[in-house]
């Protein structure tokens, strides 16, 4: 069991949404459709007609005891899509390590509207050299709503059944609630309002644009706190390599990069 005080969650992966391609759109990625990795919107995967498995690594602000890793893969079948992943995060005096389960189905009522649901249970376990090692269960639920043919609406609970690694100091809890609107494949618009229960409530924005079908610009921007993202993706047929940077005020850069492999 783990003593003492319970590490800052500021710079972990609660807020990491597993992906280069969520990180450059000011990670304004709760009603991103074709979404992936292992901390984006449970239902995403409900979306996906293809295996998908995405690999993901990212270092903060250029130190080597806050690298993130991530490998995640999402399975659809007529029945739904299952979906499993893997991250770490830290260095060698602290270390994270998540283990993802998720479920999520399509379900239609009237002649053309359908709404996709998710659930994914994620086992956390968090070591500190000196004082040990803990675990906790925790479930997120999630949301996609197509409103119309061009704008859907997305929801994303986390930790919804307030799952602690030290007693009396809960895991965060958030709730984000995001729009995305689609011109074709040429362009994406996303909004999110994102809130974590013990901090004040942020707006995070994300633009993509593609100029040719085989490349993606694009750019973000969030509140509390202020940063500023951008990036790339290279569509390859059944392989898409994405990069992006973030810019904090004052903490400095944070490079990622992603790698989606489609079949």
């Amino acid at each position: 069991m783990m003593a003492g005080s319970s590490p800052a969650h500021g710079q972990s992966t609660y807020d990491l949404f597993g992906g280069a391609r969520a990180s450059a759109l000011g990670y304004a990625s709760t009603a991103l459709t074709t979404a992936s990795g292992v901390h984006g919107n449970p239902a995403a995967a409900a979306r996906r007609s293809h295996r998908v498995v995405s690999f993901f690594a990212r270092e903060a602000f250029g130190l080597s005891a806050l690298r993130y890793g991530s490998v995640a893969g999402t399975w659809p079948a007529a029945w739904g899509s299952v979906s499993g992943g893997a991250s770490t995060f830290g260095g060698d005096g602290y270390r994270e390590v998540h283990y993802s389960l998720g479920y999520a189905r399509g379900l239609s009522f009237g002649t053309s509207r359908h709404v996709h649901l998710g659930l994914t249970g994620r086992y956390y376990h968090t070591r500190i050299d000196g004082y040990g090692s803990t675990g906790a269960v925790g479930l997120h639920l999630g949301l996609l709503l197509p409103l119309l043919s061009s704008l859907d609406l997305g929801a994303h609970a986390t930790n919804v059944n307030g799952p602690s690694l030290v007693e009396g100091e809960p895991l965060p809890q958030t709730l984000s609630v995001g729009l995305q609107y689609r011109a074709g494949d040429a362009l994406r618009v996303l909004v999110d309002v994102f809130k974590d229960r013990a901090f004040p409530a942020a707006l995070r924005g994300g633009l993509e644009v593609r100029p040719l079908s085989l490349i993606a610009l694009r750019a973000g921007v969030t509140t509390a706190p202020t940063r500023f993202t951008g990036g790339i993706g290279l569509h390859l047929g059944w392989l898409q390599a994405h990069v992006a940077a973030e810019q904090h005020a004052e903490l400095g850069w944070t490079p990622s990069a992603s790698l989606d492999v489609h079949w």
